[in-house]
C-alpha cells in the first residue's frame, strides 16, 4: 500500500459518507486497484461494515446473474428472474450484516453482466448497500458501469501511477535498503509509477543479477537502468488490439519518440486517437514541437521484441522517408533513421548530427552517430563525447588516434586540449596533461590556442593553484571556446576561483546572473558548477537554501543521467547537512557518492568522499566504519601536493588514534600550503578544525585575517568562534553559539555552546549549558571525542520555577508575594538564582528562557 493510503482515505470517506450510494474507482491495468479494493474492504470490516466481494471476468458478461451469484453463501440453482434474486441476495446479506451497513466491492466491472447489475441496483436502492466498482480508465463508461452509475448518488476516484517518491519507497520498502537515484528515476520513468510493471522489471533484474549493492546502497549495474524483460502485462494489452491498430503502435514504438506530423503521414489519425484511448500511445506538448510516444517503456519494449527484423527495416525506412519530407531540417532523427534503416548517408551529414546531439546534450545520441564514421573526423568526435561520458580510457584512445591522422591546425588545437583536460580529470595525470598542452602549443600557431588556454586555466584551477588561474580564467570570460565539451568544462572555472580565494558571495551573484553557466555537454562539469553554487551558498551563512538548493540540482543531475555528476551532487549534499549539524542525514549522501564512484580518480573525487565520510562516521560515534573508511582511503588521502578536502583523511587518522597534536601540525601545514597557492577556502577549514583540536591566538589571529578579505559570513563566524575560543571568552561563545544556530549550523551552535560551558564564569556559563542540553536533544550524532563531557545546567528548585513563572506571566514582586505567602524580598532572591540558572539578565528574557527548556506550566 506504499503511496496509497490518501487514497484509501478518500475512497472511505465517499463511499461512507451520508447520502452516498458508490464510488467509482478508475486505473490502468497493473496500477493497483485490487489492492486498494482489499484495503478498503478492511478497513470497512474494521469500521462494522459488512462486507461482500464480487471479482468479474470476461466470461461472466454472457452469462445471466453469473457475478451476483458470488454474494449467495451456497450455489444456488435456477436463477429465477432478477427480483427474485435480489430478494434472495438481499436476504443473505441483511442476514448476514446484522444490522450493519453493507459494502459491496466489485472488481473489474465493465466485465459485469447486464442482470447482475440490475441486482446489485436493486441491493443499493432497496437494502442501502454502498458499491465500490473498480474499473480500467478506458472502461469506466462501459455499459454494465453506466448502468450502476444510473442511480443514485456516486463519486469517482482516478487511481494515478506511483510519482517519483512513492515508487522510491516502494523499492527501497522491498529491498529493505536504500536506492540510488540514477537506478529509481530509471525504474519510475521505464515503468511510469505503475506497480505491477515495477514488479515485473524488478524481478527480471533479480533474475538477471542487474542490481548491486554498493556502500549499502542499492544500484543498477552500470550505473543506467537497462532494457526491461518483456512484460506479460504490457503484452496483455497487445492482444486486445486490433492488427491495424498493433501496426500503427509499431511506428510509434520504433520512433521512440517522433513529431506528430510525421507518424501522421503513416498512420490514420482516427487510428492513433484509438491507440490513445486505450492509453497505449501520448501527446508530449512540452518539447518544441508536439511528440508522440508510447505511454510506457514495458509496452514499446514488448511490441519491439514482436516485431520481425524485416518490417523494422521497412518501418524505420517509412519513418526516414517521412521526416525528411515533412521536417527536412530534422537533421538529427532524418540520419538517425537513415541509418537505422540501412540507407545512405553522407559521412558529413552523420557528424553534423553527431555535433547537434552534443550540443543537445544528447551524449549517447552523438557517441552512437560518432561512431558510424571511422574517418580522422569520426574518431576525433568519439573521443571528444567520451571524455563528456566519463569514459575517460577509452577516449585518450580515441583521442590520441585522431591527434596522429588530423592535420587542421584548429582541430589539432581542439583534440590537445580534450585530451588535456581527460588526462587531468579522468587520470589525475597532471605532468602528461602539461606536456600535451607545451607540445601543441609549441606546434601549432597562436591564433589556435584558445582552446589550449581553456585546458590549462581547468588544470590550474582544480590543482588548487587560484593564483596562476585568476588571469587564464579571466581571459576565457572574454573569448570561451565553441566546443561543447571545453564549454563545459569551464564553467565552474569562475565560481570554483571565487570560492577558493575567499569570495563565494560574489561567486553567488555571477551564478544567479549567468544561468548558462548550468549549461554544456559535460553533465559532470554541470554537477561541478552546481556543487559550487550549494558551497558558495554554506560559506554566505544561507546553510538553510544551500540545503533546498542541493535537492533540486540533485534531481537535474539524475535527470541528467550521469553516475558521476549525481555522486558529486551528492557529495555537496553531505558537506551541506555536515554543516547543518545533521550527521545521519550527510552520511546518507555520502553513501551513495560512494556508491557511484567508480575506479577512476576523478580530481581526487574519491578521496574527498572517503576523508568526509569517515569525519561524519567519527562524529556519529562509528570509529570502526571510520577506520575502515580511512584504511581504504589509506597514502592517498595525504597527498602533499592537494589542497582539498581529501586531506582530512591524515587528519581524521590521527584524531582518531588520540593525536589531536599531531593533527593540529598536519592541519596548520596544509593551511600555509593551500594559502600560498591562494586557496582561502581550504586554509579556512584546515585551520578552523585545528581551532577546534588546540586553541591558540596565532591560529586565531591567522583566521581573523583571512575573514577580513573573505565576502563569506560564515568566514567571519569561524574567526569569531576562533578568537572566542582562544580568549575562553564566555561571552563571546554565547554570541557566536547563537549566530550559528540563527543560521542554521547547529552542529557548530552546539560545539560552541559545549566548549564554552567549560570555562569559569557564572550565569554566561549557564546560558551556554543550557543552550548545550537543547541542542543536544535535537542533534542525531554522537558526541565527538575531541570535545569536553557536555556541562548541564543547575535544575531550578521548586519554589524558584513557581516564582519565575508567575514573573514570566506579568505580576510584579510584591503580587507574587502575596501570592506565594513569602516577603518580597525572597522573591527578589528566588529570581536572580534563577537569572543566574538560567544564563539571563532581565525579567523579559523568563518567559522565552522557561519556554525554551519546556519549564512553562509544569
Amino acid at each position: 500500500m506504499t503511496g496509497r493510503g490518501p487514497d484509501v482515505e478518500a475512497i472511505l470517506r465517499s463511499l461512507l459518507a451520508d447520502g452516498q450510494h458508490g464510488v467509482l474507482l478508475a486505473g490502468d491495468t497493473g496500477v493497483g486497484k485490487s489492492r486498494v479494493v482489499e484495503a478498503v474492504l478492511h478497513r470497512c470490516a474494521v469500521s462494522s461494515c459488512h462486507t461482500a466481494r464480487i471479482t468479474c471476468t470476461p466470461a461472466d458478461r454472457d452469462l445471466p446473474f453469473g457475478a451476483v451469484r458470488q454474494l449467495l453463501p451456497e450455489p444456488s440453482g435456477s436463477p429465477g428472474d432478477s427480483m427474485e434474486l435480489a430478494d434472495t441476495v438481499a436476504a443473505a446479506l441483511l442476514r448476514a450484516a446484522r444490522g450493519r451497513t453493507i459494502v459491496i466491492a466489485i472488481d473489474d466491472a465493465s466485465w459485469l453482466d447486464e442482470e447482475s447489475a440490475a441486482v446489485v441496483q436493486k441491493l443499493v436502492v432497496h437494502v442501502g448497500a454502498r458499491v465500490l466498482a473498480a474499473v480500467r480508465t478506458e472502461a469506466a463508461a462501459a455499459p454494465p458501469v453506466e448502468a450502476l452509475r444510473s442511480w443514485g448518488r456516486w463519486s469517482r476516484v482516478d487511481l494515478a501511477p506511483l510519482g517519483g517518491p512513492q515508487t522510491k519507497d516502494l523499492v527501497e520498502a522491498v529491498f529493505g535498503a536504500p536506492a540510488d537515484g540514477l537506478t529509481l528515476d530509471g525504474l519510475w520513468r521505464i515503468t511510469g509509477g505503475n506497480p505491477l510493471f515495477l514488479r515485473e522489471v524488478l524481478c527480471g533484474a533479480v533474475d538477471d543479477d542487474a542490481l548491486v549493492t554498493r556502500e549499502g546502497v542499492m544500484t543498477w549495474r552500470g550505473g543506467v537502468v537497462g532494457d526491461a524483460h518483456p512484460s506479460d502485462t504490457a503484452a496483455a494489452a497487445l492482444e486486445a488490439l486490433s492488427p491495424e491498430e498493433l501496426d500503427a503502435l509499431r511506428y510509434v514504438a520504433v520512433a521512440d519518440s517522433a513529431p506528430l506530423e510525421v507518424i501522421e503521414r503513416l498512420v490514420p489519425v482516427p487510428m492513433l486517437e484509438r491507440l490513445e484511448d486505450h492509453r497505449l500511445i501520448r501527446l508530449d506538448q512540452s518539447a518544441r514541437v508536439p511528440l508522440l510516444r508510447v505511454t510506457h517503456p514495458l509496452h514499446a519494449h514488448t511490441v519491439i521484441a514482436r516485431t520481425g527484423a524485416l518490417r523494422i527495416r521497412r518501418i524505420r525506412t517509412d519513418l526516414a522517408t517521412a521526416v525528411t519530407a515533412c521536417r527536412p531540417d530534422d537533421r538529427i532523427r532524418t540520419v538517425q533513421w537513415r541509418l537505422a534503416a540501412r540507407l545512405d548517408v553522407p559521412d558529413d551529414e552523420v557528424l553534423a548530427a553527431a555535433d547537434e546531439a552534443l550540443r543537445d546534450r544528447d551524449a549517447a545520441l552523438a557517441e552512437h552517430l560518432a561512431r558510424q564514421v571511422p574517418t580522422p573526423a569520426g574518431v576525433w568526435r568519439l573521443g571528444r563525447v567520451l571524455v563528456a561520458r566519463g569514459e575517460y580510457v577509452e577516449a585518450e584512445k580515441w583521442l590520441a588516434e585522431a591527434a596522429r591522422e588530423l592535420t587542421d591546425p584548429a582541430s589539432r588545437a581542439n583534440v590537445a586540449a580534450l585530451r588535456a583536460v581527460n588526462l587531468f580529470w579522468g587520470f589525475r595525470d597532471r605532468r602528461r596533461a602539461f606536456e600535451v598542452l607545451t607540445e601543441a602549443g609549441a606546434a601549432l600557431p597562436a591564433d589556435c590556442s584558445g582552446d589550449l588556454l581553456a585546458a590549462e586555466a581547468l588544470v590550474a584551477v582544480f590543482d588548487g593553484r587560484a593564483d596562476a588561474a585568476t588571469e587564464m580564467v579571466a581571459r576565457l570570460l572574454h573569448h570561451p571556446p565553441d566546443d561543447p565539451v571545453l564549454a563545459g568544462a569551464i564553467a565552474p572555472l569562475r565560481p570554483q576561483l571565487l570560492l577558493f580565494t575567499g569570495r563565494p558571495a560574489q561567486a553567488i551573484v555571477e551564478l544567479t546572473a549567468a544561468p548558462t553557466g548550468f549549461s554544456g555537454a559535460w553533465p559532470m562539469m554541470r554537477a561541478m558548477t552546481q556543487a559550487c553554487h550549494v558551497h558558495a551558498l554554506v560559506m554566505t551563512g544561507a546553510v538553510a537554501r544551500a540545503a533546498e538548493t542541493v535537492r533540486r540540482y540533485y534531481q537535474d543531475a539524475v535527470e541528467h543521467g550521469s553516475p558521476a555528476g549525481v555522486g558529486l551532487v551528492a557529495l555537496a549534499g553531505g558537506i551541506c547537512a555536515y554543516y547543518q549539524g545533521r550527521p545521519e542525514q550527510a552520511a546518507a549522501w555520502l553513501r551513495e557518492a560512494r556508491a557511484l564512484t567508480d575506479g577512476h580518480p576523478r580530481f581526487r573525487f574519491r578521496e574527498t568522499v572517503l576523508a568526509i565520510s569517515a569525519g561524519v562516521a567519527a562524529d556519529l560515534g562509528l570509529v570502526d566504519e571510520a577506520r575502515e573508511l580511512l584504511d581504504r582511503l589509506g597514502t592517498a588521502g595525504a597527498d602533499p601536493s592537494a589542497a582539498d578536502y581529501g586531506a582530512f583523511g591524515e587528519v581524521w587518522t590521527l584524531v582518531i588514534s588520540g593525536d589531536r597534536v599531531g593533527a593540529g601540525v598536519v592541519l596548520r601545514r596544509r593551511a600555509a600550503e593551500a594559502l600560498a597557492v591562494g586557496n582561502v577556502l581550504m586554509a579556512t577549514e584546515f585551520l578552523h578544525v585545528d581551532m577546534r583540536l588546540n586553541p591558540s591566538s596565532a591560529t586565531a589571529a591567522r583566521l581573523r585575517r583571512i575573514a577580513e578579505s573573505a565576502d563569506g559570513e560564515l568566514f567571519t563566524l569561524l574567526a569569531e568562534h576562533a578568537t572566542a575560543l582562544a580568549q575562553r571568552d564566555l561571552r563571546g561563545m554565547n554570541r557566536v553559539s547563537a549566530a550559528f544556530e540563527q543560521r542554521g549550523y547547529r552542529g557548530f551552535a552546539l560545539e560552541a555552546a559545549a566548549t564554552g560551558a567549560t570555562f569559569n564564569g557564572g550565569r554566561e556559563v549557564n546560558a551556554l549549558a543550557r543552550r548545550t542540553r537543547r541542542l543536544l536533544g535535537e542533534h542525531r550524532g554522537a558526541w565527538p571525542e575531541w570535545l569536553p563531557a557536555p556541562k548541564q545546567a543547575p535544575p531550578l528548585t521548586r519554589r524558584e520555577q513557581q516564582v519565575s513563572e508567575l514573573a514570566a506571566g506579568g505580576m510584579d514582586n510584591a503580587t507574587i508575594a502575596r501570592t506565594l505567602s513569602v516577603s518580597p524580598r525572597t522573591v527578589e532572591n528566588h529570581l536572580q538564582r534563577t537569572y543566574d540558572k538560567l544564563g539571563i539578565h532581565r525579567r523579559t528574557e523568563l518567559a522565552a528562557a522557561l519556554a525554551e527548556d519546556g519549564l512553562m506550566g509544569r
